[in-house]
């Protein structure tokens, strides 16, 4: 199996495509879903809510006043209340943007900690993968530190990715990912140690 915690255990250029391409689908789908959720889903029901909330008010207030001033006159209830609703909504339509962008900004915090837990974990599994291909290909502790670095790179680009594209900037911060993977292709270079010990005998 080519998944696997355990250090020891060798990983072969294969495997570590394997992992990565697994990596990249779980923790994507995982970032692109929680944000998805943080900043569409939850804003949009709390803003429901408090339109309603808004609207139920305005409502009150403009039948309250539709009483108050047929006050000794023919009050059509009926009427009344119909006018106060279409108040209501009015109201209500008028506070929408306003309560949708503070519903957003309550739950962004929220969605911006899921995209940081989506990236540690990522580049944590992405780096026991890399440890694993580096002694196998048995590279120096520098190399296997620039791969690492190369990790975290990309596994924060992947993570962050829908945060940057609701902002526009994927295309600013994919340098990020491209610098990443380049740091990383000489795991995918190098045989394994093993191979190269009986050529050499």
């Amino acid at each position: 199996m080519t998944f696997s915690l355990n250090l020891t255990k060798p990983l072969n250029r294969l495997g570590l495509l394997l992992n990565l391409g697994f990596l990249i689908v779980v923790f994507s789908g995982f970032s692109w879903f929680s944000f998805a959720y943080m900043t569409e889903v939850l804003p949009s029901s709390g803003a429901h809510a408090e339109e309603q909330v808004v609207a139920q008010k305005a409502q009150d207030l403009a039948f309250a006043k539709a009483k108050a001033a047929a006050k000794g006159k023919a009050f059509d209830e009926k009427a009344a209340l119909a006018e106060a609703k279409a108040k209501g909504l009015e109201a209500a339509e008028k506070e929408s943007e306003k309560i949708h962008h503070h519903a957003v900004e309550g739950w962004a915090p929220f969605a911006i900690f899921l995209l940081i837990l989506s990236t540690i974990f990522f580049a944590g599994f992405l780096s026991i993968a890399i440890l694993r291909r580096a002694n196998d290909a048995g590279v120096s502790a520098w190399l296997s530190f620039i791969s690492l670095l190369g990790a975290w790179s990309f596994a924060a680009f992947v993570a962050f990715e829908p945060y940057l594209d609701a902002h526009q900037l994927t295309k600013a911060w994919a340098p990020a990912s491209i610098i990443g993977l380049i740091l990383l292709l000489p795991l995918f270079l190098k045989g394994s140690a093993d191979a190269h010990d009986e050529h050499a005998h």
